[in-house]
């Protein structure tokens, strides 16, 4: 098979490092090495299939989905369109023992495999090559996320209700890497998934955040057992340590904290979005003596307050009769609104890491969530099939983290176009893809 002269967007010096750093003779070659390397792990996946009825290999099933997952393709007949057009270049790595397989092979495959074995051959290979060694000093928020076009109704069609695949993710704000998901039963919710989480885990000197619906006992302790700490929401699902808290953020406390209260911190930062005018007021403190079950809350420091007041500009249309005419006059009105939030932490008293985990925590809905419903359009993937979903939604997490490491490179423009540029040139675009991750290797490195 005659080979392809590609385009490489990297210097000479560049080249040179990226050669010493894999021990391969020619930049051509680099691509197809990574994707060997992957290839080889992916090799130990467990195959429950027959034998003597299997036609394709497990890996080249995996390897396909997760090269059409760089490119526009979102559903199983993308990944056979895809794989028709790259048939000669993926043959330079992959047997494809069988041919090109069908969609419903695809999904067949991906419905069996273990999500856990692939999600750790995926996060560790992506870990490897980036030389990620740990976690400490990172913001990992927790969140679940529903994939909406799973579901199924009962119908004439169909006798039996689907409810939609809920899967818990744990997102590296510092890395901009999912780090493991968990599978929400269907007739559960994030609670008990928290901590099968975080057992998973190496988390070890980060800070873990959630919303206030998994601040439970066993989730904080989950969390200090696994040499972590927290950052966690409290709402009136806890009842009266809610109410204690509530209550000892008076106004009068709020004033002496702003004062300058020895056992206090506090922060303000002002904003502006769209034509509104944000305020965040941070209020720390470790007096927790006063509270009687603290021992309970593994760990327990400080409590917190965050007070949003946005400040919004409404016009408003007003009737005044000027003799015996009516006319309508246009005014403007400053309209305030206010909301408190309240937090427990393990952590002392340091009010910029304090705001700065409360802040991060929406990463995971705006650079993780918000990507695979609209970067890979996962929410318009109508799979029934739970396990070949979670699957699928591994390797685009996967992939997700690939494309965030090399964000850098490609000038400012969205995920969505680096997916669309490599779709229009997929061999020229996805071997600088390589060198671009093996760069960000290298940078962190040095």
């Amino acid at each position: 098979m005659a080979k392809v002269k590609k385009k490489i967007n990297i210097d000479l010096k560049q080249r040179k490092q990226l050669l010493k750093m894999l021990g391969i003779n020619s930049i051509d070659d680099i691509d197809i090495e990574i994707l060997k390397r992957l290839k080889n792990k992916l090799v130990m996946l467990t195959d429950s299939r027959q034998k003597n009825k299997t036609h394709y290999k497990i890996w080249d099933i995996v390897m396909c989905v997760v090269l059409a997952s760089f490119s526009e393709c979102y559903t199983w007949d993308d990944i056979v369109d895809f794989v028709e057009k790259k048939y000669n270049f993926i043959r330079q790595f992959l047997k494809m023992t069988g041919g090109i397989p069908t969609a419903i092979t695809y999904e067949r495959v991906f419905s069996i495999i273990d999500s856990k074995e692939l999600e750790q051959i995926l996060t560790t290979f992506l870990l490897d090559i980036t030389m990620i060694k740990d976690f400490e000093n990172d913001i990992i928020p927790f969140d679940g996320r529903v994939d909406c076009g799973s579901s199924r109704k009962i119908t004439d069609f169909n006798d039996e209700e689907i409810i939609t695949l809920n899967c818990l993710n744990a997102y590296s704000t510092k890395y901009s890497i999912c780090i493991g998901s968990e599978k929400i039963t269907d007739k559960s919710n994030e609670i008990p998934a928290i901590p099968l989480l975080i057992n998973r885990l190496k988390i070890a000197g980060a800070i873990v955040t959630w919303d206030a619906l998994n601040t439970q006992i066993k989730n904080i302790e989950a969390v200090v057992n696994a040499k972590a700490d927290y950052v966690v929401a409290l709402k009136g699902n806890q009842g009266t340590f809610y109410d204690e808290v509530k209550e000892y953020f008076d106004d009068k406390k709020i004033e002496m904290i702003v004062a300058g209260n020895s056992n206090s911190q506090y922060k303000k930062i002002e904003e502006k979005s769209h034509s509104n005018y944000i305020t965040y007021e941070y209020f720390q403190t470790n007096d927790i003596t006063w509270y009687s079950d603290k021992e309970n809350w593994k760990k327990l420091t400080t409590i917190g307050l965050v007070i949003k007041t946005i400040e919004s500009i409404v016009v408003e249309t007003v009737e005044k009769k000027k003799g015996k005419k009516v006319i309508k006059e246009k005014i403007k009105r400053k309209k305030l609104k206010k909301e408190k939030r309240y937090y427990i932490s393990s952590l002392n008293l340091n009010i910029e890491l304090f705001s700065k985990a409360i802040r991060s925590h929406w990463e995971v809905e705006n650079k993780l969530h918000w990507h695979l419903d609209f970067t890979f359009k996962e929410d318009d993937n109508t799979t029934a099939n739970k396990n070949a979903l979670l699957n699928l939604q591994l390797v685009n997490k996967f992939t997700l983290g690939v494309l965030e490491q090399v964000k850098p490179f490609y000038n400012g423009i969205s995920l969505r176009r680096i997916k669309h540029n490599i779709d229009m040139d997929f061999e020229n675009e996805y071997i600088n893809l390589i060198c671009y991750l093996l760069l960000s290797r290298y940078k962190r490195q040095s």
